[in-house]
């Protein structure tokens, strides 16, 4: 296990090293002027401008800034917001547990969405249970996040005031604040994930409940709850796992828009601020932060697939 996970360390280096040019090379790319923003609308002064462009490294080959970036990113120096002139790391360290509780209770949500739809599904397959929960899973796919989300806010904050509309308290300061702070956005993100693990799930526990292994542990009397809830569902798992870690990871690097209309200040709406803004330091720190949870999400998923099933071999 660990020369395993070892090996996958180092093969995550070039991952990481190209995802680093990609997102240099790709911001650079796009059209606007971080000085021109620094600067204010309708000034134009030639000597203040070309000393910005100094200060920020701007003036310097696209290579120069890029070494230059990345040796100081390899250092734990993620450099200063151009901006806010605050140190990115700590940005990003603010807002990033934020984030993870967010994507945290977005899993629950559709977890507790999605196993009980999907077991019963594929234990009613092709009967009005599997149809419903078909059809429910394709309208979560079907709907957009942030159209779910207004929806929510509608019937939940403007019509019936059950809820807050948007904002943030954090759970130390009062939780049950927190936790109603935290419903609305959490359910908007947990539906849209929910829809595609109760297609996979109702696919994967079909495919178990028709294994030998099935037939041989009712032909010894066990109980149906026994041979669904303990053999069948830890099998059709497997799988599972590999998408919920795929699409957590999405979470934490995909909450952009429902941050936005929720007003939850996570990473993804600091990456948003950062676009406005053209803080092209704090954009590259966010998204190089992001991608680094992504795959360190994967790798989490794959060493656990030892745990889930002791058959299957690393190597």
């Amino acid at each position: 296990m660990l020369k395993y996970t070892l090996r996958r360390l180092l093969q995550l280096v070039p991952v990481l090293l190209i995802l680093s040019v990609l997102v240099f090379s790709l911001l650079h790319m796009v059209p606007g002027n971080p000085i021109d923003v620094l600067m204010g609308e309708g000034h134009s002064d030639p000597v203040v401008e070309a000393a910005l462009r100094e200060r920020y490294g701007l003036d310097r080959p696209l290579p120069v800034q890029y070494w230059t970036w990345l040796t100081n990113i390899l250092s734990g120096d993620f450099g200063t917001s151009m901006y806010s002139r605050e140190p990115i790391l700590k940005l990003i360290l603010e807002r990033f547990p934020n984030t993870l509780l967010l994507a945290l209770a977005s899993a629950v949500v559709a977890l507790a969405i999605s196993l009980p739809a999907g077991i019963i599904a594929a234990l009613y397959q092709n009967r009005l249970p599997d149809f419903g929960a078909m059809a429910v899973a394709l309208a979560g796919i079907s709907i957009p996040n942030f159209w779910f989300g207004i929806l929510l806010v509608l019937l939940f904050s403007q019509y019936l005031g059950w809820l807050p509309s948007m904002g943030y308290v954090s759970p130390a300061e009062d939780f049950w604040t927190a936790m109603k702070h935290l419903i609305l956005p959490a359910v908007t993100l947990g539906t849209a994930m929910a829809a595609n693990l109760t297609r996979l799930i109702r696919a994967e526990m079909i495919e178990q409940l028709s294994q030998d292994y099935v037939r041989t542990a009712r032909a010894k009397g066990l109980g149906e709850r026994v041979i669904v809830g303990v053999h069948v569902l830890k099998n059709a798992m497997i799988p599972t796992v590999t998408i919920i870690g795929i699409q957590f990871g999405g979470l934490l690097e995909g909450a952009v828009l429902t941050e936005v209309i929720f007003a939850w200040p996570g990473i993804g709406r600091l990456a948003v601020d950062a676009v406005y803004e053209r803080d092209y330091p704090l954009i590259q720190g966010v998204v190089l932060v992001a991608a680094i949870v992504y795959v360190a999400v994967n790798l989490i998923v794959d060493i656990s697939y030892r745990y889930l099933d002791p058959r299957v071999k690393l190597d």
